[in-house]
């Protein structure tokens, strides 16, 4: 029997639960990630869990020194730049960057949730106004529930004393042997050796950790916040997205779109969704694997997994985007002092141990072409290039052979023989450039640390990955129109031998 048509309140409240389970899906995967990073050791992991779900719909992150420590009672220079008086050294920070394996669970809870009722309706379309009430109903909900998750998040992490050596020196050691940067790629690009910056601020012998915490009572420490506005901006445009290109690429659900959405929906959803369930497919094997392994094991395993929980989709994206001729740079800048124009601030800088001001003098600008970075001996582009040709091969041959001929026209007047795979290869370089240059421009990161004393900044370091958004969705454009018309003509081939 039909089912029977339920209150604009109701679809409402359907719509902000499937917000909310989204949310909370998120969260989840947060904590975890966390709880195998150990992050519990640097800070209270509830304000860290809900600065990371924020950060996933693109919440911005600063942060603000909190030195804590009895420097009161110390004399000499410690009790006075020790923090009690106010002119002790103050740090700063900022990170910009999205955890896609959060974000991407929280987008499939929140369809799977929004479209529960619409599947179980499959005897009658839902109408144009009750989407449209559920819409609205899980967009408010996300915007209202993530601006008090980024107002909730607010904590104290302290420092590792790692990052505070990696600031400065001529070294690559730690950060590189994580991201295997033996033969001086990534890894060495954001590693950072002893000395400079970090010797300076650390407790070193005659350095300005010695000088201002008074050699072991005081702690490093910096106070975090989000912002609720990027964080709100950015729920209700990631709710928006979900919903829609849940409603263009499901199978199982009646919608009421009508008109040119329909049209929309009949000749280019089956693109869409070759490539968008490809790519969360890619996305979630290596998140449930490595999640399974590292809570049983532990240990280094335990942090890989979850580094991988909150990252692994951001790598996905970087290689698909390199397979199809993007450029991805990373570059790590050291701050220099300008304490050349504050004489307090020189002074200070030059109690650093010999090493100008903290450091940055000595420290060049680092930056690594990521096509230039290898992989079991083969060139990292190479590589990608091979594995996402493949993939967009293997996701136009799905989408050709489950769209009906008659939506398979060229936008070009053409209407030759080779009309229909025109038709494919045009629908499917459009799907490629827009999913790649969307994921192009969510993955891009950007962060700086910076330590400033008497109102000059006394050094610090800006790192930031880049990818050139334009040249993704032009060679994606290209790239995915070959795929198409290949894609195809192997299911045309296929389709005439099987008829014989």
């Amino acid at each position: 029997m039909p089912l029977q048509l339920i209150g604009p309140w109701q679809n409402a409240l359907e719509g902000a639960a499937a917000a909310l389970c989204a949310v909370a899906a998120m969260a989840a995967v947060s904590a975890l990630a966390l709880m195998l990073l150990d992050a519990g050791s640097f800070g209270s992991l509830w304000p860290l869990t809900l600065a990371l779900t924020a950060m996933a719909v693109g919440g911005s992150v600063s942060a603000g020194s909190d030195v804590s420590g009895d420097t009161g009672s110390m004399g000499g220079p410690a009790a006075l730049f020790g923090g009690g008086g106010g002119m002790g050294p103050s740090m700063s920070g900022a990170a910009d960057v999205v955890p896609l394996g959060v974000t991407l669970v929280g987008a499939v809870v929140l369809w799977i949730a929004f479209s529960r009722r619409l599947r179980a309706g499959q005897q009658r379309r839902f109408t144009a106004g009750e989407l449209t009430v559920r819409a609205a109903g899980a967009a408010s909900a996300a915007l209202f529930i993530l601006m008090i998750v980024a107002g909730l998040a607010k904590g104290s992490a302290t420092l590792p004393e790692s990052a505070m050596t990696g600031m400065g020196g001529n070294g690559g050691g730690r950060t590189a042997e994580g991201f295997g940067g033996a033969g001086g790629g990534l890894g060495e690009l954001m590693g950072g050796g002893s000395g400079g910056l970090g010797e300076l601020m650390g407790g070193g012998s005659g350095g300005l950790g010695e000088l201002m915490g008074g050699g072991s009572g005081a702690r490093s420490a910096m106070t975090y916040h989000v912002s609720a506005g990027s964080a709100g901006f950015g729920a209700v445009l990631w709710a928006a997205v979900v919903i829609g290109v849940g409603c263009l690429i499901s199978r199982r659900v009646r919608l009421p779109l009508g008109g040119a959405l329909d049209g929309l929906r009949t000749g280019w959803g089956r693109s869409l969704s070759a490539v968008v369930r490809t790519v969360l497919v890619m996305a979630a094997v290596p998140l449930v694997v490595l999640a399974v392994v590292g809570t049983a094991v532990g240990g280094r395993a335990g942090s890989a997994a979850g580094a991988a929980l909150l990252l692994a989709p951001n790598a996905v994206a970087v290689f698909l985007t390199l397979g199809v001729g993007s450029s991805w740079t990373a570059t790590v800048h050291p701050v220099q002092s300008d304490g050349g124009s504050n004489p307090l601030a020189a002074l200070m800088g030059g109690m650093g141990g010999g090493t100008g001001a903290m450091g940055g003098g000595q420290q060049p600008d680092r930056t690594e072409q990521l096509r230039s970075l290898s992989a079991g001996g083969w060139p990292l582009w190479l590589a990608a290039l091979t594995v996402t040709g493949l993939i967009l091969l293997a996701c136009a041959y799905r989408a050709a052979r489950t769209t009906h001929p008659g939506h398979k026209l060229p936008m070009l007047p053409y209407r030759g023989p080779l009309a229909g795979h025109l038709g494919m290869a045009e629908r499917f370089g459009v799907v490629t450039a827009v999913v790649l240059g969307v994921a192009a421009w969510l993955v891009g990161a950007s962060g700086h640390f910076g330590v400033s004393m008497f109102g000059s900044e006394m050094g610090g370091m800006r790192a930031e990955l880049s990818g050139s958004v334009l040249r993704t969705v032009v060679f994606g454009l290209l790239v995915g129109a070959l795929a198409g018309f290949a894609g195809s003509l192997l299911s045309a081939l296929r389709g005439a031998r099987g008829a014989r």
